[in-house]
C-alpha cells in the first residue's frame, strides 16, 4: 500500500517528544553509543551506581565455559528512535553495566526492507555469538506475506524480554468517541474507517486491526489500513483528521493524549494498565477477545554452540531480574514477558501459526 503524500504540519508536541530520540552518532561502528539521554537513561545509569551486586545471575553467566572476547553488536532493523531501537539501546546498556560484554558493545542500526536488511546481516554471520538482534512480529509477517525468504526458524532464539501494548486512539474532534462507535462503523461498512498501522502491512499494529475486524464480523479484505514511514506521520494524520484511528504503542501516543490532541478508546491487552491507560477499557472487557502483544525478543545468528546460548540465556535472565529493569518496565507501561531460549523457540512457533491464520486471509 502506498504511503499517503499528505503535506501535514507537525503538532507542537511532536518535535518535543521525538527530538530526544533522533540524535545519535552517525558511525555504526563506534564502540560507544552517543545516543541522546532519554527518559529511561536515569534508570539504566543507576546500575553502575548500584554495582554488580544488582545482577543476581552474574556469577553463573560469567562462570560459563564461554564469554564474548570481542565487542558485542546489538543489531536492530530500524533507524534511531521508536520502540525497537529503544529496546536495543536499553539491552545494550544493561548488558554492559552488568559486565556481560567485557570487550565492549555497540548498537548497530540497519534499517531497510521492514527489518529484512538487519535480519540478512545477522543470518550471514553463522556461529558468531557476539551478534544479538532485537526483533518483533514483523520478522514473522515479512516471511508469511512473501516479502522475505528469511524465516524465524533460521535464527538462534536467545530470549523474550517484554510485551508492548497496542492501543487504539482517535483525534480529539473525531466523530468516533468510544470503542463501541468504532465497532458500529465497522459492522455497517468496514471500508468507512481508516486505520494508521505505522510502518507496514503485517506489523503488530496491523494484526490488532485485523483481529478487531474478525471479532466484530467485518470483512477483513475491506479494512482500510494505511502505512506510513513512521509512527509520527500516522499520529499527525490522525490529529489532522486525515486518518480515523491510529493503532500503536503508549510510548508513541501518550504525549498527544496528555496534550489533548488524541483520545484513547481501547487497548488490545489482557488487562488494564495504570497511568493514562487506567480509565481505558480493554477490548476483552468490551466483549471482544483481542489481545495482541507487541513482543520484543532477542535472536542470534544460526549455529551457536550450547555454551554460547547458555551464556546469553543467563545474562538476559540476570538483567531482567534486576529492580532497575522492572522499574523501567513499569514506568513505560511495558508488560513483563520473560522467556528462556527454549521457551522463546516454542513461543515463536506458536506466534507464527497465529500470524499465518490472520495474514493468510489478506495475502490470497
Amino acid at each position: 500500500m502506498e504511503t499517503p503524500q499528505h503535506h501535514l504540519r507537525l503538532p507542537a508536541a511532536i518535535p518535543r517528544h521525538f527530538e530526544k530520540l533522533t540524535h545519535q552518532s552517525q558511525s555504526e561502528n563506534s564502540m560507544t553509543s552517543t545516543f541522546a539521554i532519554t527518559r529511561r537513561k536515569a534508570l539504566v545509569s543507576s546500575l553502575a551506581v548500584a554495582g554488580l551486586a544488582a545482577f543476581p545471575g552474574l556469577g553463573s553467566a560469567q562462570s560459563s565455559s564461554w564469554a564474548p572476547d570481542k565487542p558485542v553488536e546489538v543489531v536492530v532493523g530500524v533507524g534511531p528512535g521508536g520502540a525497537n531501537d529503544r529496546t536495543a539501546r536499553d539491552i545494550e546498556r544493561f548488558l554492559k553495566d552488568g559486565g556481560f560484554t567485557p570487550a565492549g558493545s555497540v548498537v548497530s542500526n540497519k534499517p531497510g526492507g521492514g527489518h529484512a536488511v538487519a535480519l540478512a546481516y545477522t543470518l550471514a554471520h553463522p556461529g558468531e555469538a557476539n551478534i544479538l538482534q532485537v526483533v518483533g512480529g514483523v520478522m514473522l509477517s515479512n516471511n508469511i506475506l512473501g516479502r522475505s525468504p528469511i524465516s524465524f526458524a533460521q535464527f538462534t532464539p536467545i530470549g523474550t524480554l517484554f510485551d508492548e501494548q497496542m492501543v487504539f486512539a482517535v483525534g480529539a474532534n473525531s466523530p468516533i468517541k468510544t470503542a463501541q462507535d468504532l465497532v458500529d462503523k465497522l459492522k455497517q461498512d468496514p471500508a468507512s474507517v481508516s486505520f494508521s498501522i505505522s510502518t507496514g502491512i503485517g506489523t503488530t499494529n496491523h494484526i490488532s486491526v485485523l483481529q478487531l475486524a474478525k471479532q466484530v464480523g467485518a470483512d477483513i479484505k475491506k479494512i482500510k489500513a494505511v502505512s506510513f514511514n513512521s509512527s509520527t506521520e500516522g499520529v499527525t494524520a490522525t490529529i489532522g483528521g486525515h486518518i480515523d484511528v491510529v493503532v500503536t504503542t503508549p510510548f508513541a501516543l501518550n504525549p498527544f493524549v496528555e496534550s489533548g490532541d488524541l483520545k484513547y478508546i481501547a487497548a488490545a491487552s489482557a488487562e488494564r494498565s495504570g497511568g493514562l491507560l487506567a480509565q481505558v477499557p480493554t477490548w476483552r472487557e468490551l466483549g471482544y477477545d483481542i489481545v495482541v502483544p507487541a513482543w520484543r525478543l532477542i535472536v542470534a545468528p544460526p549455529d551457536l554452540k550450547p555454551e554460547q546460548i547458555a551464556y546469553w540465556d543467563k545474562a538476559i535472565a540476570a538483567v531482567t531480574d534486576t529492580s532497575e529493569w522492572k522499574a523501567m518496565l513499569e514506568k513505560e507501561s511495558l508488560v513483563p514477558h520473560r522467556l528462556t531460549s527454549v521457551e522463546t523457540k516454542a513461543y515463536l512457533e506458536s506466534e507464527d501459526k497465529r500470524y499465518r491464520e490472520l495474514l493468510g486471509s489478506i495475502s490470497q
